[in-house]
C-alpha cells in the first residue's frame, strides 16, 4: 500500500465505529458479542473493535489500533478474533477505508436455505451492492474463513458467508454500514416476493443501465467478469426451495 494513503482524524474514526456499532445492535444485525468492525487510520494502522464485548454498548476508548499484521499498540489490547477476515479484505483493496462484519439475519437465512441474493430484483439493490456472492461454509475465525472473503472482495463490496455472516466494504465506515443496511432489506424484500410469488429479476439491459449509473455516481463495484461465482446455487436449487416455501406456506394456512 502506498504511505500517501490519507490519515483519518482517530478521535473522529472512533466516534463512528462506535456509532455504526450502536446502530447495528439497534437495528438487529448483530447481537450479544457477534459482529466486528474497523477503519483504516494510516497505511500502516488499522482501528478495529474489541473481542467478546456487547458492540451495541462501546466506548471510543474500547476500540483497538493495530498495525497491519494484527498486532495492538497498546499492551493488553483484546483484538477482534475475526481480525483475519478484516486484513485479508484491507490485503485485497488497497481502495478502501472501512470494513463491517454483520450477521444480518434475513440475509443469513438465505445462505442456510442454499439461496443466491445475487437476483438483481431491486435496482436500489444493483446500485449500492453491486453483485452479492456467497462464500462457501468455513469455520468462524478461521485462516479458511479470511481466505474465502479475499478470493470475493477482489470485486465485489458486499459478501456473504455461508451459515456466518456478511462481509461490506466501503470508503469510510458509514458508507460500509449504509451497504449492510442496504443488504439486509434487499435480503427482507426478496424473502417477500417469494412468499407471494416467483420474483421476475430485471432485464440484462436495465442491469447494464444500472450498472453504468453505479459508475457514474462512484456506486458499488461492478466485477470484471460478471460470471456467476461457483460458491453461489444454481437455478436447480432455487426452484426446490421455492417448492418447499409453497409448500410450507400451504400447511401454515389450512391450519389457520
Amino acid at each position: 500500500m502506498s504511505d500517501s494513503f490519507p490519515r483519518i482524524d482517530e478521535p473522529v474514526a472512533r466516534e463512528q465505529v462506535v456509532e455504526v456499532c450502536r446502530r447495528m445492535h439497534a437495528g438487529g444485525l448483530i447481537a450479544g458479542g457477534e459482529g466486528n468492525v474497523s477503519v483504516r487510520l494510516s497505511a500502516s494502522r488499522l482501528l478495529v473493535t474489541p473481542s467478546g464485548v456487547n458492540k451495541g454498548f462501546l466506548k471510543p476508548s474500547d476500540l483497538v489500533a493495530i498495525d497491519l499484521q494484527g498486532r495492538p499498540e497498546a499492551r493488553g489490547g483484546k483484538v477482534s478474533t475475526e481480525v483475519r477476515l478484516h486484513l485479508a479484505a484491507y490485503r485485497a483493496r488497497p481502495d478502501i477505508g472501512a470494513v463491517v462484519h454483520g450477521h444480518p439475519p434475513t440475509a443469513v437465512a438465505f445462505t442456510l436455505a442454499g439461496l443466491s441474493l445475487d437476483q438483481r430484483l431491486v435496482p436500489e439493490s444493483v446500485v449500492a451492492l453491486g453483485e452479492i456472492p456467497t462464500a462457501a461454509y468455513a469455520t468462524p475465525s478461521s485462516e479458511d474463513v479470511a481466505a474465502g472473503v479475499e478470493r470475493l472482495i477482489c470485486e465485489h463490496d458486499v459478501v456473504m458467508m455461508e451459515r456466518h455472516g456478511s462481509v461490506c466494504v466501503g470508503p469510510n465506515v458509514l458508507a460500509a454500514f449504509d451497504r449492510l443496511e442496504s443488504l439486509e432489506h434487499t435480503a427482507k424484500i426478496s424473502f417477500l416476493a417469494r412468499s407471494l410469488g416467483v420474483p421476475r429479476p430485471l432485464s440484462d439491459d436495465e442491469v447494464a443501465r444500472l450498472h453504468r449509473l453505479a459508475e457514474a455516481q462512484g456506486g458499488a463495484r461492478r466485477p470484471r467478469t460478471q460470471a456467476r461465482s461457483p460458491a453461489q446455487p444454481g437455478p436447480d436449487v432455487d426452484a426446490l426451495a421455492d417448492e418447499v416455501l409453497s409448500r410450507v406456506l400451504k400447511a401454515l394456512s389450512r391450519r389457520e
